[in-house]
C-alpha cells in the first residue's frame, strides 16, 4: 500500500488522503502505466490513470472537511486518517509520503512493516498511485465549488485568484462558506485587516 495526500495546504476544499493497495507482483506495472507523483501529471492524463489504477487495485479513502481542520490539529487529523486506512486495508507492507520522523513508531502497528519518507510520492510509483487518485477527487471537490461560486482558482494561498475569492467573500460580511478553511493565516489576516480598514473608517 501507498498512501499520500492531496489538499494538506490550501485555504480551500478538503484534505484527501489515499491508501493505494495492489498485490505485490503488480507493482512494476504501475511504472509501464505512466503513474509518477500527480503534480508531474497533466489533469486529463490523472483522469485517466485514476479509472486504471481502481481498476487493478483498490483505494482506501478518507476526505477531511473543513470544519475538521479548522477544530483540531492537522498534524494529528492527518496521522488518524493514515492509521484508519492502514487498519482497514491490512496490508503486509506499506509506504507513506511523510514529513513527520519517527512515523512508523508512532502509528504503532507493529505486525505491518512500514516505511515513512518525505517525497516517498517521487521515489515509488504505489505512492504516486495513491497522489494520483487523491488529488482527483479533490480536484472533483473544488470543481463542484466553481460551478456555484465561479473561478476561485486551486484554492491555495498563494493563487491570486484564490486570494481575490477569500478577500471578496470576507469584505462581503457574508457568512464564509462551510468549504474555507477559517483558522487557516491568511483569512485571519484578512479578516482582520478589514476590521482594522472598518475602524479606521470609522476614526
Amino acid at each position: 500500500m501507498g498512501i499520500d495526500e492531496a489538499g494538506r495546504g490550501p485555504v480551500l476544499g478538503p484534505m484527501v488522503m489515499v491508501g493505494f493497495m495492489l498485490d505485490e507482483e503488480l507493482v512494476p506495472e504501475l511504472k509501464k502505466m505512466g503513474v509518477k507523483d500527480s503534480k508531474l501529471l497533466k489533469a486529463e492524463v490523472r483522469e485517466e490513470l485514476d479509472l486504471k489504477l481502481r481498476k487493478i487495485g483498490k483505494p482506501f479513502i478518507r476526505v477531511i472537511e473543513p470544519h475538521q481542520i479548522d477544530g483540531f490539529n492537522l498534524n494529528r487529523l492527518e496521522k488518524m486518517a493514515t492509521r484508519d486506512i492502514i487498519l482497514e486495508g491490512s496490508p503486509n507492507k506499506v509506504i507513506i509520503d511523510a514529513f513527520e520522523r519517527n512515523l512508523e513508531r508512532k502509528l504503532n502497528l507493529p505486525k505491518i512493516k512500514i516505511i515513512a519518507e518525505h517525497k516517498a510520492d517521487l521515489k515509488y510509483e504505489i505512492v504516486g498511485a495513491a497522489s494520483i487518485i487523491a488529488k482527483v477527487l479533490r480536484d472533483k471537490r473544488i470543481k463542484k465549488i466553481q460551478e456555484e461560486y465561479g473561478d476561485i482558482g486551486s484554492g491555495y494561498p498563494g493563487d491570486p485568484k484564490t486570494a481575490k475569492f477569500v478577500k471578496e467573500i470576507v469584505k462581503s460580511k457574508e457568512k464564509l462558506p462551510s468549504f474555507v478553511r477559517k483558522s487557516w493565516g491568511t483569512v485571519k489576516r484578512i479578516t482582520e485587516q478589514e476590521e482594522q480598514s472598518a475602524l479606521t473608517g470609522f476614526l
